[in-house]
C-alpha cells in the first residue's frame, strides 16, 4: 500500500509543469507551441532564453530529488507507519508482509512515477518533456557523486557540441556506468544499478526523434534558427 501512495505522491510531484509554467509567466505563449513542443529546459531556452531554461532545469530536478527523498522517507519512517496504521487499521505494508517494505525501493517507484509525471503530465494533458532533467534529479538522493559526474559531462557535452541531445544522451548512458563503476568501491544496492540502466533507457526512447537527426546531421544546435 505504501508503494501505491509513493508512487502517486510522486507522479503529482513529477507533473508539475515547471516549462509551461515558466515561460507562461516570461512571455506569456505556451512554450510547447515552440520548437520541439516540449516543456523542458532545451526548449524552454529556445522559448525564452537562457535564464528561463536554467530556472525550469532547476526546477524539474528539483521535483525529481524530492520524490524520491519523499519515497524513502515515507517508507523508512515509523512516525508514518504508525499514523497510517491508526487512519486505517492495517500496517501500510498491506497487502505485503512489513519486510518487502524497504526505504530504497519506494525511492526508485518515486523516481519512475517522477519521471512518468514530467513526461506525461496530468495537468497538461500528457505532453510534458523528455525527462532528463528530473531523471537527474532523481539519482540525486540515490548517488550524488554519479549525479553530479554525470551532470558534468552532459553538460560539457553539450557546451563543446552545441547539441542538447547528444549532451543529454551521453550524460544519461554515464548513470549506470557510474553506478556500476560506484558498487566496485562503495556499496550500491542491485536494484539501482539497474534502476540507473532503466532510466537511461527511457532517455533514449524519449530521444529517439533527436538520434534519427543526429545520425542524420539535421539536429539543431542551441542558438541556430
Amino acid at each position: 500500500m505504501i508503494y501505491l501512495l509513493v508512487a502517486i505522491l510522486a507522479y503529482l510531484i513529477g507533473s508539475f509543469p515547471s516549462g509551461v509554467a515558466v515561460v507562461r509567466i516570461v512571455r506569456g505563449i505556451d512554450v510547447r507551441w515552440v520548437g520541439s513542443r516540449r516543456s523542458g529546459a532545451t526548449n524552454v531556452f529556445r522559448a525564452a532564453g537562457v535564464v528561463s531554461a536554467l530556472v525550469v532545469f532547476m526546477l524539474d530536478t528539483v521535483k525529481g530529488a524530492v520524490a524520491v527523498w519523499l519515497g524513502m522517507w515515507l517508507a523508512g519512517s515509523p512516525a508514518v507507519a504508525a499514523r497510517w496504521a491508526a487512519w486505517t487499521g492495517v500496517t501500510t505494508a498491506w497487502p505485503l508482509p512489513a519486510a518487502a517494505i524497504s526505504p530504497v525501493w519506494a525511492g526508485l517507484v518515486a523516481g519512475l512515477a517522477a519521471i512518468a509525471g514530467h513526461n506525461w503530465p496530468i495537468y497538461i494533458r500528457f505532453r510534458g518533456g523528455r525527462g532528463v532533467s528530473t531523471t537527474l534529479g532523481t539519482i540525486i538522493p540515490l548517488s550524488p557523486l554519479v549525479a553530479a559526474v554525470g551532470f558534468l559531462v552532459g553538460a560539457s557535452i553539450i557546451l563543446l557540441s552545441r547539441y542538447a541531445s547528444l549532451g543529454s544522451l551521453i550524460g544519461c548512458l554515464f548513470i549506470p556506468a557510474g553506478l556500476l563503476v560506484q558498487s566496485l568501491f562503495i556499496p550500491v544496492p542491485f536494484a539501482v544499478i539497474l534502476y540507473g540502466a532503466f532510466v537511461a533507457g527511457m532517455i533514449i526512447f524519449q530521444h529517439r526523434d533527436n538520434i534519427a537527426r543526429l545520425r542524420a546531421g539535421t539536429e539543431r544546435r542551441l542558438g541556430s534558427r
